[in-house]
């Protein structure tokens, strides 16, 4: 048997020879007949193999769509990464935010085609109107107006939309007066104040004309620069039955410029007043239950006159700007917004269509918790899916916004305690909401849960009343900025998609790509920590030897 040196030196003997004969062979063979017998060089032997190496390292330079996709794949992994950070930022909010909204099936892009609405509101020269519904809570354009405020800053906008004819409760930035020939329903109230049909229209009242009449509507005097936008109408409305039998004329004031001389530079002397002026024939747009007069005004006025005469059903007078966003506050004390299965399907169907109303506020559930127990919530959640159903149906277009109730407290044994039945009726509110496509913001969560009422009433100044059920005006204005705030982070988050064009899909692709960048670190993480525990468990070993 051969030793393993022998066996080398015969390998290396073998290549000296083969060296040898690659060296001495003649460059262009040995011809034998007419063959031709030929021997590599050295040089060509190692040229080859170099050329091997070389080609098998560089496989993607010789494949240029390989290349283009790997620089592309590499492109791609650095856009996620940084929109991935970004979108964390919105998403953490969107799940763990107090003032977060609770969305149907945690879709973050909810708001999506109502922000879209919004933005071609200018550019269409159209309102959008947000049908703000509610109960005690809202009166006096409570809430309403800071929402109102915030969205005309953003999105252009003007005028408090829609309102009744006929007030009964004064607002914060209105004056509303109306005298006359009318008569007012409601299907919020006493039975006695209910009509004996019902064409109720889009605020669930409306007031009957038999006779002459006039309404004024007229911004209030700002407080210290509060809801700048509310004064400026461009376009007032009037809603009223098809069938009714009416005249009417409007009224606004406008500033003329008259000349009144020379300044000492020889320009002209220019003196500003109001007059009151007639603004004209109005538009009539027709449907099959419902009637709108219009007027688009040549300038805007912050004060409108309504003469009315003949016989006509009035649901709703509004006043807006040219373009924008238009937020009606629709205040129904002690309602717990269990009526609008009750409204004429068709009717508050051509009202919705006729405002362009693209968000439905419904914001109830206060006026339900004092008589719910576990024995009727079943009950409650079918009454109240029976409500944005009916929505829903009057209003296909639109999206609905659930307000639950926020936290309340009444004395027990001497002591403030949040209602036993709240949580119980908040769960079931948001349940249905979700379970029927429609969104939920949780005011009880907002505020701080059980007992939070407790503490905004002994603030000061006081963001609660002593009832401990409802907010002070100061509070409401909170609650409408904790909501706008929720609102922006939900528009943000739009356009950031919007500049970076994120579609839906590649949404999908960068979570898929966050998620899996997770794992490859927490894998790549664990040998780390085995190696480290295997040291702490090796130290210990040894020290336990050597004792």
């Amino acid at each position: 048997m051969m030793s393993p040196l022998k066996v080398l030196l015969s390998i290396i003997s073998l290549f000296a020879v083969l060296g040898i004969i690659a060296l001495i062979y003649p460059n262009d063979g040995i011809h034998v007949g007419d063959k031709t017998l030929r021997y590599p060089k050295l040089t060509e032997i190692f040229e080859k193999q170099s050329e091997a190496d070389s080609l098998s390292d560089s496989t993607a330079a010789a494949d240029p769509e390989e290349a283009i996709r790997e620089m592309m794949e590499a492109t791609k992994r650095q856009q996620f990464a940084a929109f991935s950070d970004s979108l964390k930022f919105y998403e953490d909010f969107f799940e763990k935010g107090r003032t977060r909204f609770d969305l149907p099936n945690n879709d973050p892009t909810w708001f999506d085609r109502f922000f879209l609405h919004l933005e071609l509101a200018a550019l269409e020269s159209t309102v959008v109107h947000i049908v703000h519904y509610g109960d005690s809570q809202l009166e006096e354009d409570r809430i309403s107006a800071t929402i109102r405020e915030d969205l005309q800053d953003e999105f252009g906008g003007a005028g408090p939309g829609m309102m009744p004819a006929i007030m009964t409760v004064p607002s914060q930035t209105t004056s509303h007066a109306s005298s006359g020939a009318l008569s007012r329903y409601i299907l919020f109230g006493p039975k006695d104040e209910e009509a004996d049909h019902s064409r109720y229209g889009p605020l669930a009242q409306f007031a009957k004309l038999n006779g002459d009449a006039t309404i004024t509507i007229q911004r209030r005097k700002e407080r210290k620069g509060q809801f700048p936008h509310v004064g400026a109408y461009k376009t007032i409305r009037l809603l009223t039955n098809k069938s009714g039998r009416l005249k009417v004329r409007l009224n606004v004031n406008q500033t003329v410029v008259d000349t009144v001389g020379q300044n000492d530079d020889g320009t002209p002397k220019e003196k500003h007043s109001t007059k009151v002026v007639d603004a004209g024939e109005p538009t009539v747009d027709t449907y099959n239950k419902l009637k709108v007069y219009t007027w688009k005004l040549k300038d805007t006025t912050s004060i409108a006159k309504m003469y009315l005469s003949g016989n006509a059903e009035i649901y709703a007078i509004a006043a807006d700007g040219a373009y924008g966003v238009a937020v009606d506050n629709v205040a129904m004390r002690g309602s717990s917004g269990t009526i609008f299965h009750r409204i004429d399907t068709e009717l508050l169907a051509e009202s919705y269509k006729a405002m362009n109303a693209r968000l439905v506020i419904m914001e109830y559930g206060g006026n339900l918790v004092p008589s719910t127990s576990s024995s009727n919530i079943e009950w409650t959640k079918k009454l109240i899916t029976r409500q944005i159903q009916a929505v829903q149906k009057a209003n296909p277009d639109a999206d609905i916004l659930f307000i639950g109730p926020a936290d309340m407290a009444r004395q027990k044994d001497g002591q403030w305690q949040t209602y036993a039945a709240l949580n119980m009726t908040i769960k079931a509110l948001r349940e249905v909401a979700l379970d029927n496509g429609a969104a939920y913001w949780d005011m009880h969560r907002v505020m701080g849960g059980n007992g939070a009422m407790i503490k905004w009433v002994n603030k000061e100044p006081a963001l609660g009343f002593t009832d401990h059920i409802h907010f002070t005006r100061r509070g409401a204005a909170y609650m409408g900025d904790l909501f706008c705030s929720a609102l922006r982070m939900h528009y943000d988050y739009f356009k950031f998609r919007d500049r970076h064009n994120i579609s839906d899909e590649k949404l999908k692709d960068i979570h898929k790509w966050s998620t899996e960048e997770q794992i490859e670190k927490e894998k790549n993480a664990l040998p780390e920590r085995t190696f480290l525990n295997v040291k702490r468990r090796t130290k210990k070993a040894k020290g336990g030897a050597k004792k």
